[in-house]
């Protein structure tokens, strides 16, 4: 079966369906010409008939088309009648129809791949979208009680799916964005919006898969903001080129409460059901020349997972989860900046997934948290957004790491907690101290405190063999020192600029 590739319906998906503006200046006419120019020079083709007649311009039969990249298939959507409506305070209101159907075709990618086809359509009821200010910087105003978008038809290969076998339903309510745009060289845009609540529905039940997918959920009070820069070019798809021309995008994401519930009906493996819920999400991502960088997390999460593989229900909560991930885009002569980081802040699980490996209860059943943050420095070697580049460069190390900082490296479970921090640096140049690994010079210092306690209970649960734990313990002894309390050890793991390694200054290399 064919994939849709998720950059193409990025570029695929119109700008007005993302920030609900139209590009406008001050009369009907600039404000239509102005927004069709744009999708233009985003790759669109654009087809439409115009009809002015007095204060108000009617462009009907809108039709915008594009071809996705890599011969990847093709994506067009119809807006319909949209109707431009000077006002009398200068503004100009965009009204548009409360259906706009979008297709995509998908071409298959190899000879056993199937072409997929699908219709969505585009919904929303009661919607407001006004344009205000100067040609050099403009508002756009948007209000709709709802927004939807929904599979209006599915096809694969010579096969047609109906509502019964694929199902997809997003729906937003309590809809509200207002978008600051200034338009000069290039085009600079911030945007903020708040929807009141938005929920999803999926199926997926093809005849020829005996196993059924349902998914639904929801989300409520969610806001968010964005804003960046648009270079012109004439290949505004090329995202490597875009980036060079220096097109940059920061925005982020915040929701209040939400759930989510998953089934799955399998008469050949067993049946597969989870739900979940948590109080609060959080997502920013930021994007140009500077690099990449994805942040965000949850709060309050709880998870129940039911399965034909399990005798009970497995469920797990934890109090908060996070990621960081930032990374270069660019090849560069200079190191440059890369980060990651991982939370999951008081893990706790029941009570029936302990007894199946501890029923007697040894092992201290406290939350567990884990910290990981990580930020260093790396010299990319080609352009990670460039496919041809990259295809060029899979036989290839992708980048040189020049800097590594272990700001945090913390492990809090079963009665044991480990801690580790340091800084390092690396020597490309030199791949024979550490065989086909460049040269680390700098420290690592270490702490554990209640592992040989809790090495002791695994041996006497079974879990861990003796002959294991022993040679732990010499391991231990070689490399760590009492830190002052009980069952607490340290060490500083030390790499030096001649080659030697050291730990708590003893040569171990």
């Amino acid at each position: 079966m064919s994939r849709l590739r998720s950059p193409s319906l990025l570029l695929a998906i119109p700008a007005t369906l993302i920030t609900q503006a139209a590009w406008a200046d001050l009369t009907p006419a600039q404000v239509w010409g102005d927004w069709r120019d744009y999708m233009e020079n985003m790759g669109y083709t654009v087809e439409a008939e115009e009809r002015a007649s007095g204060d108000t311009l009617t462009v009907s039969d809108v039709t915008m088309r594009m071809q996705m990249p890599e011969d990847g298939g093709s994506f067009s959507m119809s807006m319909g009648t949209l109707t431009f409506v000077q006002q009398d305070n200068g503004a100009v209101d965009i009204r548009m129809p409360e259906k706009m159907p979008m297709a995509i075709d998908v071409a298959p990618e190899g000879p056993d791949d199937e072409p997929v086809s699908m219709v969505l359509t585009y919904g929303q009821s009661g919607p407001l979208l006004t344009a205000s200010g100067t040609p050099e910087a403009l508002q756009y105003d948007y209000a709709a009680e709802t927004i939807s978008l929904t599979l209006a038809g599915l096809k694969i290969g010579e096969e047609s799916y109906g509502e019964d076998q694929a199902r997809f339903s997003l729906i937003g309510t309590d809809v509200r964005s207002r978008t600051e745009m200034k338009v000069d060289d290039q085009r600079s845009y911030a945007q903020t919006g708040q929807i009141g609540n938005l929920q999803y529905d999926v199926l997926m039940n093809t005849p020829d898969d005996p196993a059924s997918l349902k998914l639904k959920g929801g989300v409520l009070l969610i806001d968010f903001e964005a804003g960046g820069d648009l270079p012109t070019l004439d290949d505004a798809a090329d995202m490597a080129a875009m980036v060079q021309a220096g097109m940059a995008m920061d925005g982020s994401f915040s929701a209040g409460a939400g759930n989510a519930e998953v089934a799955v009906s399998d008469p050949e493996n067993g049946d597969f059901g989870l739900t979940s819920s948590s109080a609060g999400t959080k997502l920013s991502v930021k994007m140009g020349p500077e690099g990449l960088h994805y942040a965000g997390g949850q709060q309050e999460i709880a998870v129940d997972v039911t399965s034909a593989d399990m005798p009970f229900p497995i469920t797990f909560s934890m109090a908060e989860t996070g990621f960081n991930l930032k990374a270069p885009l660019l090849e560069s002569e200079e190191p440059q900046d890369f980060a990651f980081g991982l939370t999951l802040n008081e893990f706790q699980m029941s009570d029936m997934i302990w007894g199946i490996f501890d029923p007697a209860g040894h092992l201290p059943r406290d939350p567990a948290s884990l910290v990981v943050d990580l930020s260093g420095k790396a010299k990319l070697l080609f352009d990670l957004m460039d496919p041809e580049a990259a295809a060029a460069e899979t036989a290839a190390e992708p980048a040189e790491i020049h800097a590594l900082s272990v700001n945090e490296l913390s492990l809090d479970a079963a009665g044991a907690a480990f801690n580790g921090t340091g800084d390092l640096t690396f020597d490309n140049s030199d791949l024979e101290t550490v065989p086909g690994f460049p040269k680390p010079v700098g420290a690592l210092d270490l702490s554990l405190v209640g592992g040989i306690a809790l090495m002791d209970k695994l041996v006497s649960m079974g879990l861990l063999p003796q002959e294991q734990a022993l040679g732990a313990r010499m391991m231990i002894g070689l490399f760590t020192v009492p830190a002052g309390g009980e069952d607490s050890l340290k060490s500083k793991i030390e790499f030096t600029e001649e080659g030697a390694i050291l730990a708590n200054g003893q040569r171990v290399k």
